[in-house]
């Protein structure tokens, strides 16, 4: 039997997150805020040194989610197990620097992979996960369209959703994640970018119109992908759609989203004022 032993060390760093790992639920995190709160810290927090993160592929992010310069991670700790403890202690107003931190027991396992036992095993993934393993494991060059749907799921779309707003097509599935990391790439689906160059346009003029709750719920691109494919000119409807977003009043964006109840099911109310309002 191996005893472990935690000694008290002033370490100059602060916390950060690995970028692409799974997001923080408010629930485990107001959990975690009851347990802390009764009785304190019960286990350490999982930690590496920023700069092992980078040098195995991995980037980082502050715990608001912004990205740190690859330059700057010398100065963090990566928590790779502990994130909705440390944003409860966050809640909770502790000192982070008071906080019980532990080192990976096993130093053999590339980081990527230490997530994956440390969090995926205990809670099944569900879609969106998937793509914090590309996210975290492979030295990616900028891609506009992997990074437009890394914002959504960030914002909780799920991957049928994000599929759509990315790629024009309910396509994307967990699979193409996981052989992600076997080939070395992303999906083959995200090389091409001629649906994200019209989507993003429509995606942004929309969040001034709509909810986010709105748009995850795939009502307005279901819409703007199926009137495309039975418009006689699909190239003149997605140039039009824009402008037709954008000259949507305040009223006509309210009963969209929350048409008055009908003999009809919602999702028909919704998608039949979407025509009424957007054309065809």
């Amino acid at each position: 039997m191996k005893q472990l032993v935690i000694s008290s060390v002033e370490l100059n760093r602060n916390f950060a997150f690995v970028k692409g790992n799974r997001q923080i639920n408010a629930k485990a995190v107001a959990a975690k805020v009851k347990s802390i709160r009764e009785y304190g810290q019960l286990s350490p927090i999982t930690v590496v040194k920023g700069e092992d993160v980078y040098l195995s592929g991995g980037h980082l992010v502050d715990l608001d989610g912004n990205d740190i310069p690859d330059e700057q991670t010398e100065n963090y700790f990566a928590v790779l197990d502990g994130q909705h403890r440390l944003m409860a202690c966050l809640k909770l107003g502790m000192n982070l620097d008071n906080l019980v931190i532990a080192e990976p027991l096993n130093v053999e396992m590339s980081i990527v992979a230490l997530i994956a036992e440390m969090n995926i095993c205990t809670t099944a993934w569900k879609g969106t996960d998937y793509m914090a393993a590309p996210c975290m494991a492979l030295e990616m060059k900028e891609n506009e369209v992997f990074e437009f749907a890394l914002e959504l799921r960030r914002k909780n779309y799920p991957l049928s959703t994000i599929s759509q707003w990315c790629l024009g097509k309910n396509t994307l599935k967990p699979r193409d994640f996981v052989n992600a990391i076997k080939e070395k790439k992303l999906p083959k689906a995200f090389e091409n970018s001629a649906w994200y160059q019209r989507s993003i346009n429509w995606y942004r003029v929309a969040q001034e119109k709509f909810s986010e709750t709105f748009l995850a719920k795939k009502y307005l691109i279901g819409y703007i992908i199926d009137q495309g494919h039975e418009a006689k000119d699909p190239t003149a409807f997605y140039a039009q759609i824009e402008e037709r977003i954008e000259q949507l009043t305040d009223e006509q964006a309210k009963l969209i989203m929350n048409p008055p109840k009908g003999l009809v099911t919602r999702e028909q109310l919704i998608i039949d004022n979407l025509v009424e309002y957007l054309g065809r």
